[in-house]
């Protein structure tokens, strides 16, 4: 294969990428989703039937990313919604994409992020932000007796997950089989779902969930699949079927996304409520060494979803605690948090409910550290 061979670069793209994941992973790894609020729908012409049912199809797909959930095109304020597209489109233009190898007509997409996120909060959906948890993947299939572990998206199964993961914006990591994993963990182990050689295996990468996977082809030509995905210390397990290799992930991602939604996106209300209406926490923050600390902790503060006023409360040196007033469960904006690269968790069971200052209302406090 040549060096400048496009598969070869985008293999070799994709190790690095992880290499440099697995490097500076920390607890609760999460991933910024890019493009949610963008969609690209390849398009027979330029005709105005043609613009008009593309910008349906891309609110449609922008939706479900936003949600996670297919299920939730089945709203009526929704269904509403797409009948009145044109409020929700920012922007678009005229592209081409490359489809089955040979290039399409496509529309470039671009949706207002506010007139999206009203829409679902007063459809009653969850919103799920940006920064999202990621899920590992341990795929392993039997051919003939065999067993080899799968990391490549060139495997038609592998393809649909990665796909379909991205139709939802879930973040999907991949072991790089390198002789570290080699050593952890080989087929039979994960096909015996030996939990702790697994989760042991899983540690370095440092994903929220853990997939696997496990494909085998009967005596009848079908395709089965056992899924396990567990998620903190919950498991689920199902399970699909199909003559075509590629159909067996049908179920896998609106079970995964459900799974996530409900521990990581958040309900938020679209009308403002007085201060003594919310609920509050204390988030205090070591090592805010300098101004520029300062301001980009505020604005991620400002930017979780759930939080309706973020208030500067105390400064002492490198200390800072900000109150947040929650509209959404403070449990689920909790998760959230823990999910930000640049805070650090404290480890002390003191934070759970104490006086913020002396002469205060106690105060719940949450406990980090700047990185």
């Amino acid at each position: 294969m040549a060096l400048n061979s496009p598969q070869l670069v985008a293999s070799v793209l994709k190790k690095i990428l992880l290499t440099v994941l697995v490097l500076f992973a920390n607890p609760a790894f999460s991933l910024s989703v890019s493009g949610i609020y963008n969609a690209q729908v390849v398009v027979e012409d330029q005709s105005a039937s043609q613009v008009l049912k593309a910008k349906k199809l891309g609110l449609s797909q922008v939706l479900v990313k936003v949600t996670g959930q297919t299920q939730s095109l089945n709203s009526a304020l929704i269904r509403k919604a797409l009948n009145d597209v044109e409020s929700y489109v920012q922007q678009f233009s005229f592209t081409t994409q490359l489809n089955a190898g040979q290039p399409k007509a496509a529309i470039e997409l671009a949706f207002d992020p506010l007139k999206v996120n009203q829409l679902v909060s007063e459809a009653g959906l969850p919103i799920w932000g940006t920064e999202r948890a990621a899920v590992l993947v341990w795929l392993v299939e039997d051919v003939q007796g065999g067993r080899q572990i799968i990391n490549s998206d060139s495997h038609p199964v592998a393809a649909q997950i990665m796909s379909q993961a991205n139709e939802r914006g879930i973040p999907m990591l991949w072991p790089l089989l390198d002789i570290e994993d080699q050593l952890a963990i080989d087929a039979g182990a994960l096909w015996g779902l030996f939990k702790e050689p697994i989760k042991e295996a899983s540690k370095r990468y440092q994903a929220d969930g853990v997939l696997v996977g496990r494909i085998f082809q009967d005596t009848q030509g079908l395709w089965q699949a056992q899924w396990d995905f567990w998620l903190d210390d919950i498991e689920q397990q199902w399970s699909s079927q199909s003559a075509d290799l590629a159909a067996l992930t049908a179920p896998l991602q609106d079970r995964l996304a459900s799974s996530l939604v409900a521990k990581f996106a958040l309900a938020t209300s679209v009308k403002n409520l007085d201060e003594a209406q919310l609920e509050s926490v204390i988030l205090r923050v070591d090592r805010v060494i300098n101004f520029e600390d300062y301001v980009e902790l505020k604005k991620i503060l400002q930017a979780l979803s759930g939080i309706q006023q973020v208030q500067l409360y105390s400064a002492n040196g490198a200390t800072l605690e900000f109150k947040l007033f929650a509209q959404s469960s403070l449990a689920k904006i909790k998760s959230i948090v823990d999910l930000k690269q640049r805070l650090k968790l404290v480890d002390n069971s003191e934070q759970e409910q104490f006086l913020a200052q002396p002469g205060s209302s106690n105060d719940l406090i949450w406990h980090y550290q700047w990185r």
